[in-house]
């Protein structure tokens, strides 16, 4: 569900680009300062904090703070702490002042994303219909942003799907040199098992193929086992048995079985894409490698994980 929110306000053209800049380059040399500071892209929870301060002291309004809070709990996809600006937010749409707009020009673009962040809230307490009602008053309000109102109404959908769902960890298939294998087997004592589904015609995912090392590493001293599983229709073990040694592979690499029995079972329509998997094969999260949420499935295996940092 996170991925549809990475690009959620990326300034596209040039000109929007010229525009923000201009708008983080207004009022006093204090006040110039804090903007930049507030609407850093990397900024971490300290660093917001710190940015808030300054900002408060320089004189920022109100609304500008609450914009820079609103980008970066979407961009962190931090449901608990969007939660806690709701209050904020539905007093600020009443006062809203296109004159102190950076990023949200109209009252109903500030109304769009108030009602997005309302959705978000009902969805993380599993309330449907709340959902329903706060997504459709985003749809009203931002009508151009109805794709990622889309992806997440599709993502609830999956998980829902994905609830109850189980694979069968005791499936026979094979490793890319042709061993008889289970997922159980590769799982072993581990607490969990993340996989990845691959394809040698898919330019995404052998792009990501560093990344699938860098998690498999991470992710080892936490008890999660990374494992790559080719899905080639022709020659599966033949061409993933050739990644393995070109890219020097040493986690566990599986081809699946013709039938593809995860495939059919987790709805897999698209790579790249990822499984976890606890112990007893329930899936905790499947999607793009590359969404947020991933991380946020991971802490139900082990609360400290993080994602590494880049």
């Amino acid at each position: 569900m996170a991925v549809a929110l990475l690009g959620l306000f990326t300034l596209g053209t040039h000109a929007q680009q010229a525009e923000l800049a201009a708008d983080l380059l207004r009022g006093t040399p204090a006040q110039r300062a804090a903007l930049q500071q507030l609407f850093r892209p990397e900024n971490q929870e300290a660093e917001m904090g710190a940015a808030l301060q300054a900002a408060r002291a320089a004189g920022v309004s109100e609304q500008i703070m609450l914009e820079a809070q609103l980008l970066w709990g979407l961009k962190r996809q931090d449901t608990a702490f969007l939660q806690s600006i709701v209050p904020e937010l539905e007093m600020q749409a009443k006062a809203y002042r296109p004159e102190d707009a950076v990023l949200l020009r109209t009252r109903e673009e500030f109304e769009g994303w108030r009602q997005y962040v309302n959705a978000l809230a009902a969805l993380a307490q599993r309330d449907e219909e709340a959902f329903e009602a706060a997504i459709k008053e985003a749809f009203w309000n931002l009508p151009g942003s109805a794709p990622l109102f889309a992806q997440v109404i599709d993502a609830l959908r999956r998980e829902q799907r994905m609830a109850n769902l189980k694979l069968n960890l005791n499936e026979v298939l094979t490793t890319s040199q042709g061993r008889a294998t289970t997922l159980k087997d590769v799982l072993g004592s581990s607490k969990a098992l993340l996989v990845d589904f691959w394809a040698s015609w898919c330019g995404p995912c052998m792009a990501l193929m560093p990344e699938l090392r860098k998690k498999a590493e991470h992710l080892a001293p936490y008890g999660v086992v990374v494992a790559g599983m080719n899905t080639d229709a022709q020659n599966a073990e033949t061409v993933a048995e050739k990644v393995r040694r070109e890219r020097d592979f040493q986690i566990p690499w599986l081809v699946e079985p013709g039938n593809r029995p995860f495939s059919r079972m987790l709805g897999l329509t698209s790579i790249p894409a990822m499984a976890l998997l606890d112990a007893e094969g329930r899936v905790l999260f499947f999607g793009h490698p590359e969404d947020p949420a991933l991380w946020q499935a991971l802490k139900k295996v082990d609360p400290s994980i993080e994602p590494p940092s880049s």
